[in-house]
């Protein structure tokens, strides 16, 4: 277990169920994505069965099961935004990152992560995306680039 992540355990000792989102949120935080090994830790810490725990990761896809990027691009594609264009936008990313443009992925070197989402809530700025928290509204394929270079 990632030794960084026992100060977010210590503040959550024993405050059950109620906190099992935080706890998780501020977990990944720490350590980019939630290992069997850290589940059953905060299991141990909330007071929470590991299945309720595997229940709420996989509920929320903004928690992560498996090792993500350093760096998580998220494309809405949801209908405002597909109209505007971004599936033009997911494409351009796919191909510049080497992931498939429908589903994402991780690259190789575990730098980018890509993710293909139904909705991220910015309609009046489609096409929108993600990177990281940064928002990124009215995207044009032609911005990409910098973007990820910045990112790099």
């Amino acid at each position: 277990m990632n030794p960084s992540i026992e100060p977010i355990l210590q503040r959550y000792e024993g405050k059950g169920r109620a906190y099992l989102l935080p706890c998780l949120l501020d977990v990944q935080d720490v350590s980019g994505w939630l290992d069997e090994e850290t589940c059953l830790a905060i299991g141990e810490t909330l007071g929470v069965p590991l299945v309720q725990i595997h229940d709420v990761i996989q509920f929320y896809a903004l928690l992560y099961d498996k090792p993500v990027g350093e760096r998580i691009i998220r494309v809405c594609d949801d209908v405002p935004c597909y109209l505007a264009g971004s599936e033009a936008i997911a494409e351009a990313l796919a191909q510049r990152l080497g992931l498939d443009p429908e589903h994402g992925g991780t690259t190789t070197d575990g730098k980018w992560t890509l993710e293909i989402h139904p909705c991220l809530g910015r309609c009046e700025q489609a096409p929108f995306l993600l990177i990281d928290d940064e928002e990124h509204g009215h995207v044009r394929p032609e911005q990409l680039e910098a973007w990820l270079e910045v990112g790099a």
